[in-house]
């Protein structure tokens, strides 16, 4: 054998060696998680009311209302330094822009039974997988540790993906998706909806539930039509939330944190797609504005 030939053998064994000595990503792992299956939950039919505001409650203020180009998202992200808590899911559909997105840990598996990653979103302690027939039918979440890997808990959601009564010729349409997660404590916020019109579900669609995840159980469930925004945002003791759709109301929510309970509906100009916290205001991405939202302290706090 010639000297370069061999060379070029010794090189591609050590290569291949290099490969086979990588961290695969795990897969097997998946196979035994034990995830709770959650009864069917109470699909409220009441819209949330903007009632009179509670005493002590902070109110979110509109500062600005820019229109934007529709399409430049990722101009919008950019422009104000902004970034979901995401992981990357690399055969996700591009929808055109890229919020910075940390790479996928490898302890995440692709798949789980017949289902695919669709979203990983990440937490303080942990990374909620969520698992899907495709990008829009999230039915597990499962709670992976940072540090470790390991599986903490996991849920089944199947029962929460119809609402009673959706007219059959509207079924392909009214799937209920795990639109986002996040957790606090032994608690997880988790909002489900589907992406057309309310009437689609009898207006019964765009919920956020809070679970407990130690006893497995849910704690409150919220009025309908509050949360089919791509995200909502944890503030102190409260969450801002927004809903919109063609032709429908479009307005962000203040909820209650420890009761789901409504405090406040804000009207905006169009359907909230992101809502984005940095310093002392809410950097809000609708359909076709942009918004600056401050929550404003209560009154003698």
């Amino acid at each position: 054998m010639k000297p370069d030939a061999r060379r070029k053998t010794v090189v591609i064994a050590l290569l291949c060696l290099f490969v086979s000595a990588a961290p695969a990503r795990a897969q097997g792992d998946a196979g035994r998680w034990r995830l709770v299956t959650l009864p069917a939950p109470e699909f409220k039919r009441t819209p949330p009311r903007a009632g009179a505001p509670r005493r002590g409650a902070p109110r979110l203020t509109l500062v600005s209302t820019r229109p934007n180009q529709i399409t430049d998202e990722q101009a919008w992200f950019t422009r104000h330094s902004l970034a979901l808590p995401i992981y990357e899911v690399t055969d996700a559909p591009s929808p055109g822009w890229t919020s910075p997105a940390e790479p996928l840990p490898s302890f995440v598996p692709l798949r789980f039974g017949d289902l695919r990653l669709v979203r990983a979103i990440r937490q303080r302690e942990r990374v909620l997988a969520v698992y899907g027939a495709d990008f829009s039918s999230g039915r597990y979440l499962v709670a992976l540790d940072r540090a470790s890997g390991r599986f903490s808990y996991g849920f089944d959601f199947a029962a929460y993906a119809y609402a009673p009564d959706a007219p059959a010729r509207e079924r392909e349409f009214v799937y209920q998706d795990i639109v986002w997660a996040a957790e606090e404590g032994d608690t997880l916020y988790v909002a489900h909806a589907h992406n057309t019109y309310a009437r689609s579900s009898r207006g019964m669609n765009a919920y956020l539930t809070a679970i407990d995840t130690r006893r497995g159980r849910v704690l409150w469930r919220s009025a309908p039509l509050v949360a089919n925004a791509s995200n909502f945002e944890m503030v102190g003791d409260h969450i801002v939330s927004g809903y919109g759709f063609t032709r429908e109301p479009d307005f962000l929510y203040l909820l209650d944190k420890r009761t789901g309970a409504v405090l406040q509906r804000l009207p905006v100009r169009s359907g909230p797609e992101y809502i984005i916290r940095k310093g002392d205001r809410l950097h809000v991405r609708a359909y076709d504005a942009d918004l600056v939202v401050r929550l404003t302290a209560a009154a003698g706090r």
